[in-house]
Order: C-alpha cells, then structure tokens, then sequence
C-alpha cells in the first residue's frame, strides 16, 4: 500500500471521508441583527445618519460591508423591501465609490467595477465636482442610484460577507471521492 492510501485510510478512520459534512453559512444567531432579502443579508440602520466613511466604517463593526448592488433582481428585492416598510423617504449609501478613478465606480468589498445600476435620469453627474459616492434615492416612490458628496448624510445598509470559496475540508472531502473512484483504494464507508 502506498503513502497515499495510507493517507486516505487516516481519514477514512478519522471519519472525514465517509461522513457528510454539512456547514450552514448563515445561522439563525449569526445572522442578527441582519435580516435576510432576496438571497442576502442585510443590516438597514434607519436610526443614524452618517456620512459615506462613516457608514463604511458603522457596517465593518458589524463584521459587513455597505451593500453592493449586484443585479436587477437584488435591487428589486430591496427597493421593494425599504418601499414596503416605510423607508421611501430616506437615502441610503451604497458600497461604491468613484474616488479613485472619477466616473469609474469601484465596488468597495473586492475593488471591483460595478456589476450593475439603476442611475437615477441624468446620474451620475458629478454635482459641483464632489460627488464620489454611491446612494440609493428614492424616485416617484422608486429607489435608484445617484453619485453623492461622500460628507453628506444618509443611512447605512450593511450586506453581510459572504464566504469565500477557498479549498476547506468540504473541497477536501470532494477530492478525496473522486481519487476513490478512480483507484483501487478499498471503501472506508460504514
């Protein structure tokens, strides 16, 4: 038997490979004070205002992110969530900023370029030279996108991380089966 079968036994022994491995990345505890919209979670701060740095800064106490706006279907979920829960009033920031590079718009968690956005007519317009940040506004009782003075105040929404996808024990066990299937290591299966 070589080395690498020794291995596989080990866990097998162990009880890596056999068992189902089942990680939940969201708890019902991990997840408070967030609540969930569409298929993310949220933090929606309607108690203070701050300006955009600020709000960075208020959504990373929360282990989280001011909310990037990725896809048509993400912003319906929320604007019909902050529209139905008497929100239509108040501007919110957005984790997007063109400081950098003006008119290029960066997503702040992964430095990204935007995936998606809703721009209010005539947005982004770079309103007396100083408008670098992203908020959501609400127009005609729908919310869309504008370019904002980063000083100005607004309320926070916060998205909460999602993993990343790096090699853990679940991609380990994957490996592992498919090397199983394809050589004649005896099954460790109970």
């Amino acid at each position: 038997m070589g080395l690498t079968q020794y291995f596989i036994l080990i866990l097998c022994f162990a009880g890596v490979l056999p068992q189902s491995i089942n990680i939940s990345n969201h708890g019902e505890n991990e997840t408070q004070p967030f609540i969930e919209i569409g298929s993310k979670y949220y933090l929606i701060n309607t108690a203070t205002n701050m300006n955009w740095f600020s709000a960075v800064l208020y959504c990373r106490n929360y282990d989280s992110d001011l909310v990037v706006i990725e896809s048509e279907a993400e912003m319906n979920a929320l604007s019909f969530y902050l529209t139905t829960n008497g929100h239509i009033e108040r501007h919110f920031w957005l984790g997007a900023t063109d400081l950098a590079d003006e008119g290029k718009f960066m997503s702040l968690k992964d430095g990204r370029p935007m995936l998606y956005a809703k721009w209010s007519g005539g947005q982004p317009d770079n309103a007396g030279q100083n408008e670098d940040c992203l908020h959501l506004w609400p127009v005609n009782n729908i919310f869309h996108m504008n370019d904002e003075n980063c000083m100005a105040q607004h309320y926070a929404i916060c998205e909460l991380r999602q993993p990343k996808k790096t090699c853990d024990v679940c991609d380990l066990k994957n490996f592992m089966e498919r090397y199983m299937q394809h050589t004649n290591v005896p099954n460790c299966r109970n």
